[in-house]
């Protein structure tokens, strides 16, 4: 798909929010003072324990491994992180993908990626071709427009602005998802520690007072290499970031398997995974820690598991 028809698409994508929006409303947080007997909480901890706490329980994500092990929970925030070009974006664009297909809405504040190209990816995971005919295109945009809103500005921004957009979007839009891709476009020098832990304390305010869950997509500092996966405390930033964060995920891009493959080099890699996702870091439920080994396909730009392949189907229902 060409980048006028990207364009075009972007354009007539009615859910685009700009800098004319006005966020002064949402510049300061409301914090309500309570004090309750713990009696009152009885039937929440009664659902917790014994019943199905969809809060708790969370959503899953795309892949089977995962199952039972890590979700995303209302009230929390997960943080991404890895190398630069490692896939953080895609892979989660495929899990926040899934998400919608259960009918979660999503927003997204993306200034590393103008709103065609973001569009353009979630198209091609969702219809698992790059070549979509008109009507799938017209399809596909009537079913998105319910359920993902874009903030238009390719520049780096405020952090106030950033947090007042996480409110807006929770209060006026009633998202279930906040992606902000990246924490280096949210106008902090990387050894401003202390914008950082104010800033990662606010957003996550933001999910501790409503139902849904923020991504925020951070780098891994630069190594001698990047062929080993990133760990718990290489997230560059603030150690405040890891340690705030209910959730760390580290994505890790296997480049010695594309170096062997690129120059012609014998296959003793090939049977290796073309990327990790670590969970690193797991605050709530059961606080599970490992690593699941996927791989890519790029006609459809998805990470997959051994066996699982994505196939074209002949027809999406939306």
């Amino acid at each position: 798909m060409n980048e006028n028809t990207l364009d075009k698409i972007a354009s007539i994508f009615p859910n685009r929010l700009s800098v004319e929006l006005d966020l002064n409303p949402y510049m300061t947080e409301e914090v309500k003072h309570r004090v309750k007997p713990a009696n009152e909480y009885q039937d929440e901890l009664i659902t917790l324990l014994i019943g199905e706490d969809l809060s708790q329980k969370g959503t899953p994500l795309p892949w089977n491994a995962l199952t039972g092990k890590f979700e995303f929970r209302q009230h929390e925030l997960t943080l991404w992180a890895g190398y630069k070009g490692h896939g953080k974006s895609a892979l989660l664009s495929q899990a926040l993908n899934a998400c919608m297909i259960r009918g979660e809405s999503v927003f997204i504040i993306s200034p590393e990626f103008r709103p065609a190209k973001v569009l353009e990816r979630l198209l091609y995971q969702r219809l698992k071709t790059r070549a979509p005919d008109r009507e799938e295109l017209l399809e596909w945009m009537g079913w998105i427009k319910k359920l993902l809103w874009l903030y238009d500005v390719q520049a780096s921004l405020k952090p106030n602005d950033v947090i007042a957009l996480c409110r807006y979007a929770a209060k006026e839009l009633g998202v279930k998802h906040i992606l902000i891709d990246s924490l280096m476009k949210c106008g902090m020098a990387p050894d401003d520690y202390a914008a950082q832990k104010n800033f990662i304390d606010k957003v996550q305010n933001v999910a501790h007072t409503h139902p849904l869950h923020i991504h925020l997509v951070a780098h891994a500092r630069k190594a001698t290499n990047d062929e080993t996966p990133p760990k718990l405390h290489d997230v560059k930033g603030a150690s405040d970031l890891v340690d705030m964060a209910e959730n760390v995920l580290c994505v890790w891009r296997n480049k010695p398997k594309e170096k062997e493959r690129s120059v012609g080099m014998s296959n003793k890699l090939q049977d290796e995974p073309d990327a990790l996702l670590i969970v690193e870091a797991q605050r709530n439920s059961e606080g599970w820690i490992g690593t699941t080994p996927l791989y890519y396909d790029p006609e459809t730009m998805l990470f997959y598991e051994r066996g699982n392949k994505p196939e074209r189907s002949e027809y999406v229902k939306f």
